[in-house]
């Protein structure tokens, strides 16, 4: 008899210590009837959504390939002014590339370059980029100015708060102020989009 009291003691006292060492792993509460036996009982839980700064930048067709965009003058206007626009775009007709900007990273500033250097298009730079206009149908998504130079910058307008979500065509024009050899002339024109 004394042994099983002992043997129930013993197993009374681990049950305690087990149901003590336990962890909480969520709050939790006991509801109690109220005068009409309803029941309730209430738990929190924390929800915590992390959203990370993005950018997403593209111009002209979607995808890995560089769009052309080809100007060729007439060859009874070479070299007198006359303004040459730029063909075989992605918007609509050609007329020019489709520029999207996405981002909640703030104002962001646009930088163009060009794979030239100082030399503008051709080896060696028989036609400025200084003649080649970028002309944009929106203020608030303005291209760049082209130059032969290092680079040139515009700044973004904020769609709200430190979003930007911006759509805009970018056209060129070439101005064709004097006659070059014959030939094709390239340059590759690099857009970057940062933001601080």
């Amino acid at each position: 008899m004394k042994a099983s009291a002992k043997h129930l003691l013993l197993y009374g006292i681990l049950t305690g210590c087990c149901m003590i060492s336990q962890p909480v792993i969520s709050e939790s509460t006991s509801g109690t009837p109220t005068a009409d036996h309803t029941l309730s009982a209430t738990a929190r839980l924390n929800l915590k959504v992390v959203i990370p700064r993005f950018l997403s930048f593209q111009i002209g067709s979607r995808g890995d390939a560089v769009d052309t965009l080809s100007i060729e003058p007439l060859p009874d206007k070479m070299g007198d002014g006359t303004v040459v626009s730029a063909t075989a775009g992605d918007a609509a007709a050609g007329s020019g590339a489709s520029v999207n900007l996405r981002s909640n990273a703030g104002q962001i500033t646009l930088t163009a370059t060009n794979d030239g250097g100082i030399r503008g298009l051709g080896s060696r730079g028989a036609i400025s980029l200084v003649e080649i206009s970028a002309l944009n149908d929106t203020p608030v998504l303005a291209a760049p100015t082209l130059t032969d130079a290092a680079g040139s910058t515009s700044r973004t307008t904020v769609t709200r708060g430190n979003i930007t979500d911006l759509a805009a065509t970018w056209r060129y024009e070439y101005r064709n102020l004097h006659a070059v050899d014959p030939g094709t002339y390239r340059a590759e024109i690099i857009y970057t989009a940062a933001s601080p």
